[in-house]
């Protein structure tokens, strides 16, 4: 990389590049010194300069933390970077510890932001969906496991009432529930045997004597 940064004096009055926010003009900035930068000769002009590495330049997020640019600032700056004709991708890495990082060419469609000829970036910063192995990975896991769902418990009815014991005591029967009383029925004739005594026969019938 070069020690040196070369700006264009359009692109520091550029509408494009006042509206940037500072995330986003710090990671343009860290672009400009990753581009290397080779002198074209031409005959009949002056000697014109191009990005050698243009299309090959790589910024993960791993350096942008070093730095003090957290993920999430990261993402955002590179998202306004596209979306307003600073950068552009030429290759979407899949990240992890493969190593395949996305690669970037520095653009110019800065020049004709705010107007009808502008020009949207060919790739756009394709959504991580990589559910097997990234950051993207770790995030999804620790926030499944951050969360936890209740399910509703089976309401089982039952006859039995629950006794810390575990025994079950029958609630509700067919049986009447109260105790069987003895048959103590009082006929007629039982009662007129109480109220009136058994009569001492006085005679008999084989004799006529009185006793």
């Amino acid at each position: 990389m070069d020690k040196k940064i070369w700006i264009e004096k359009d692109l520091l009055r550029s509408i494009a590049f006042r509206s940037l926010n500072k995330w986003a003009l710090l990671v343009y900035f860290d672009f400009l010194r990753r581009r290397q930068m080779e002198r074209v000769k031409r005959s009949k002009r002056s000697d014109d300069w191009i990005i050698k590495n243009n299309g090959e330049i790589v910024y993960p997020y791993s350096e942008a933390e070093k730095k003090g640019i957290g993920r999430r600032e990261f993402r955002n700056a590179i998202d306004e970077l596209l979306e307003k004709g600073f950068l552009d991708i030429t290759h979407q890495g899949s990240g992890g510890r493969s190593g395949d990082m996305t690669k970037y060419c520095i653009d110019v469609r800065w020049k004709d932001y705010g107007t009808p000829s502008f020009r949207s970036a060919k790739n756009p910063r394709a959504k991580d969906t990589r559910k097997g192995r990234g950051w993207s990975a770790y995030h999804a896991k620790t926030k499944k496991l951050s969360v936890t769902i209740k399910t509703p418990e089976k309401v089982v009815s039952s006859n039995k009432s629950v006794t810390p014991g575990g025994k079950g005591r029958i609630v509700s029967s067919n049986k009447s529930d109260t105790p069987k009383e003895e048959n103590n029925s009082i006929t007629t004739d039982n009662l007129k045997n109480k109220r009136q005594p058994m009569q001492q026969l006085l005679w008999s019938n084989n004799s006529d004597t009185i006793l």
